[in-house]
């Protein structure tokens, strides 16, 4: 047995165990979010950007008040939803070829008087040798597109397939354009990536589809957002500290970071579980705008905000461009087939779930792409091989 689960069973009790005892703290902790929510709301008001005072948290620009909660209205009579999800083979070193693979899966449901559902999944393989790195043209330096480089670019090529997908819809019949995850990418962020890499990913990649989704969004009803589920930040959270906390010096902070905490400390404090108190089923929080230099620097003068939602079995994040939010018909279109897509997904949206089944590159997968790349090269007289390492993982030897 791999895994000794005898010994690894004694160590989840006692990880259980502390939890629990962390539990009161924690519910303190929330409360006290939750008292600062009321005072921030009367005393910053809209449009607030909720300065950190040079404590270096990420603050985000409080567009509307963070203790509102506003319910969806009415579902249009006809609207589609496009979704796209994808998956990724990557490069391998014990592999016969240098390749790697992304596969896009791409959901288009129609409902209303004409429903119909349109599912197909879009592999591109990339082998040629300009094709597997990115290279600067000033300086011919180049990044192998692996690792965070390989996620970043699949975002790319699933943002592109929406933009491919809403611009052969009809026009006349609104649609909310679905990605899963953040529309911040902010993998290339601090990592050592040079300036050209996040060009060609970021400015010319995806804030350049986003911008080609803005201008159809110009002739048609078209919004576009991405979904979060089980969202782990706690950029509002960090908007009341300087409300909440009573230090004389300042905000508190981390005591892991060596700062010191005070009574009301919110650390540790997520902002779903502020919204898992103040939201009933299918409202939304107040909106935010993330304050990212990043974003600013290579999203082509767009800016990235947020909200949270309850969809009934959780609090999700929902993103959208700045372009939405300043429409009101299309905010409110993706927020209310936001929660209609969670209602038919029992939780989550089923347009996703769809894209993600035809994204999706399962084992069995993977080994045959390994035996048709190896058979290609057999027929052609190319040589075929693998290291020992590799082989000796596709054999038993006892």
């Amino acid at each position: 047995m791999a895994l000794n689960l005898t010994d690894t069973a004694g160590q989840i009790d006692g990880m259980a165990s502390e939890l629990k005892a962390r539990q009161s703290d924690q519910e303190r902790r929330i409360l006290s979010a939750l008292r600062g929510i009321e005072d921030f709301q009367t005393q910053d008001g809209e449009g607030s950007s909720g300065e950190s005072d040079g404590f270096g948290w990420a603050v985000p620009v409080v567009l509307e008040p963070p203790g509102s909660a506003f319910p969806p209205s009415e579902l249009p009579a006809d609207f589609t939803v496009a979704s796209v999800d994808g998956s990724q083979i990557d490069a391998d070193r014990h592999l016969a070829a240098r390749c790697f693979l992304i596969n896009t899966g791409v959901s288009v449901l129609t409902y209303g008087s004409r429903p119909d559902a349109d599912l197909s999944s879009r592999p591109r393989l990339y082998a040629q040798s300009d094709e597997l790195v990115i290279r600067d043209p000033a300086t011919y330096r180049e990044q192998a597109i692996e690792g965070a480089v390989l996620g970043a670019k699949r975002t790319v090529e699933e943002i592109r397939g929406l933009v491919d997908v809403v611009s052969k819809l009809p026009e006349e019949t609104p649609t909310l354009a679905l990605m899963d995850g953040s529309l911040l990418m902010l993998g290339l962020v601090g990592r050592g990536y040079d300036d050209f890499v996040r060009q060609e990913l970021v400015d010319d990649g995806f804030a350049a589809a986003l911008e080609d989704l803005r201008e159809i969004s110009e002739a048609r009803p078209v919004a576009v957002a991405s979904h979060i589920s089980l969202p782990r930040h706690f950029e509002v959270v960090n908007a009341l500290r300087p409300t909440v906390c009573e230090l004389a010096d300042g905000p508190c902070g981390s005591a892991s970071l060596g700062r010191q905490s005070c009574d009301r400390c919110v650390d540790g404090v997520l902002d779903r579980e502020i919204y898992g108190r103040l939201l009933q089923p299918g409202e939304r929080s107040g909106l935010f705008m993330t304050s990212s230099s990043f974003v600013e620097d290579h999203y082509r003068g767009q800016r990235i905000c947020f909200f949270y939602v309850n969809v009934g079995a959780e609090i999700c994040r929902v993103e959208v461009p700045s372009w939405v939010v300043e429409n009101e018909a299309l905010l409110g279109l993706v927020h209310t087939l936001v929660v209609d897509q969670c209602e038919r997904g029992r939780g989550y949206p089923v347009g996703l779930m769809e894209a993600h089944e035809q994204a999706v590159v399962s084992g069995r997968d993977r080994q045959m792409f390994v035996q048709l790349v190896e058979r290609a090269l057999y027929d052609e007289n190319l040589p075929v091989f693998t290291s020992e390492k590799d082989r000796s993982k596709r054999l038993r030897w006892l």
